[in-house]
């Protein structure tokens, strides 16, 4: 696959109810599987994050105190009121028995999340745990930030190295693979716009950008992109479609 311009690596990005809010401070790694989000067992029809995963998180996730709180004349998050959470989203199990699973969420800021690297799954030991990715709610409904596509579960490569196609996740200590199928690592977002319809991204480490079609029934993917660089995270990420448009159904 060939780019129109140089890209960057974006090798492979952001408790039940009744306790407190989980923040990044309390505990040394993400705890799962979330007990609000079933996991979904393969096969799927899909080699990487399912939509019946994304529904469930959403469902989960757009319920917590600030999640969908956006300014509606300036259509941008409200510092001390909005508030992103993040889960570490995860496949556990061996190559004949695969289940997709998420992590309780992190609480961050009105404008990010700081997810974990590391799981500690209930069910599993570490050899059968492998990190796909992340998820995280933007209350305003915005395409992913240059810093959420520089995050990614992997130490293994610079994000900020040119790269051709990266998206198997990496060795735990083997690939994650699914009877003869490999597991494509990939992260994604959730968020409710004011009329209520939800808005399920993801985005894979090779920079595609894909939305949810709720008309199409699949996956359409909206453009190629890469953060703008390491001094740049703030601002949106430089794309092959500009501005990157999202789906309007």
């Amino acid at each position: 696959m060939k780019y129109p311009f140089p890209f960057l690596l974006l090798v492979a990005g952001c408790a039940t109810a009744p306790l407190p809010p989980t923040t990044a401070q309390d505990v040394a790694a993400a705890r799962g599987p979330w007990s609000e989000v079933p996991a979904v067992e393969m096969p799927t029809g899909d080699t990487s994050i399912p939509i019946a995963l994304l529904r469930d998180v959403a469902d989960a996730l757009l319920k917590r105190p600030g999640a969908k709180v956006c300014d509606p004349v300036t259509q941008r998050p409200i510092v001390g009121l909005s508030t992103e959470y993040c889960s570490t989203i995860y496949v556990a199990g061996d190559r004949n028995s695969l289940s997709w699973r998420v992590t309780e969420p992190i609480m961050g800021t009105h404008n990010r999340c700081n997810p974990f690297f590391v799981v500690k799954d209930e069910d599993h030991p570490a050899s059968e745990v492998w990190v796909v990715g992340y998820i995280h709610n933007h209350p305003c409904g915005t395409i992913p930030s240059s810093l959420d596509l520089s995050a990614w579960p992997t130490d293994a490569f610079n994000p900020y190295v040119a790269m051709a196609e990266v998206r198997l996740v990496p060795g735990n200590p083997a690939p994650a693979v699914h009877r003869d199928v490999a597991i494509e690592m990939a992260s994604a977002l959730v968020a409710e716009r004011q009329d209520g319809t939800r808005l399920f991204l993801r985005y894979f480490p090779t920079g595609e950008v894909q939305q949810w079609s709720h008309v199409k029934a699949h996956w359409v993917t909206l453009g190629i992109c890469a953060p703008r660089g390491e001094n740049s995270l703030g601002t949106g990420p430089q794309c092959s479609e500009e501005p990157l448009r999202l789906l309007r159904e």
